[in-house]
């Protein structure tokens, strides 16, 4: 039952968030839609935004599970497009409300972890020091967010597979910095 009422809660909001602003949708919205009182969910919830952050994990939970799978960016970066892409009016009433540098802050936080691995396999075989690893991976977390952030906010015009192809172009540019700072630190040594 517990895990019901959690569900029927998660999903209330999604459906609330399709019609209206994620700031236009209070607790009252979600417990009368769902037929529940305050208290059922303040037990699941501590506001609004957590349940926000809950969905968001398990959506980045379910791309990270799809990279173990296939082991590769590119389909994983064509998932998280898909994702955003099937769920446009969602993102659109995020995007705005006045809320939505709380989703480009949870992107950050999501973004970087992935980065970090992405350029730390490119590293292999470089000898290249963590300090590079972590600021070019810091480089192309906030590129990459910029242009997800502006893909959103003007209306995901580009269909997934060419906005994730084209986003993935950036990789290239990880692999040459890689390059310099391998050889930048052989020269030092």
């Amino acid at each position: 039952m517990q895990k019901d009422t959690k569900s029927l809660i998660s999903s209330t909001f999604v459906e609330l968030l399709s019609s209206k602003p994620f700031d236009r949708i209070t607790i009252k919205d979600i417990v009368d839609a769902c037929g529940i009182n305050r208290n059922t969910f303040y037990y699941y919830y501590s506001d609004i935004y957590d349940l926000l952050e809950e969905i968001f994990k398990k959506e980045l939970n379910l791309i990270l599970e799809e990279h173990e799978k296939t082991g590769s960016y590119v389909n994983g970066l064509i998932r998280v497009a898909h994702v955003a892409y099937e769920n446009k009016k969602l993102i659109n009433n995020i995007c705005s409300s006045r809320s939505y540098e709380y989703l480009e802050n949870y992107m950050y936080k999501a973004c970087k972890h992935i980065m970090v691995d992405i350029v730390s396999n490119f590293a292999t075989g470089l000898v290249v020091p963590d300090e590079d690893v972590e600021f070019i991976a810091s480089f192309y977390e906030y590129a990459a967010i910029g242009v997800i952030s502006e893909w959103f906010r003007t209306g995901m015009r580009e269909e997934p597979a060419k906005f994730a192809s084209q986003l993935w172009l950036i990789a290239d540019g990880m692999r040459l910095a890689l390059r310099k700072s391998a050889k930048r630190y052989s020269e030092l040594s």
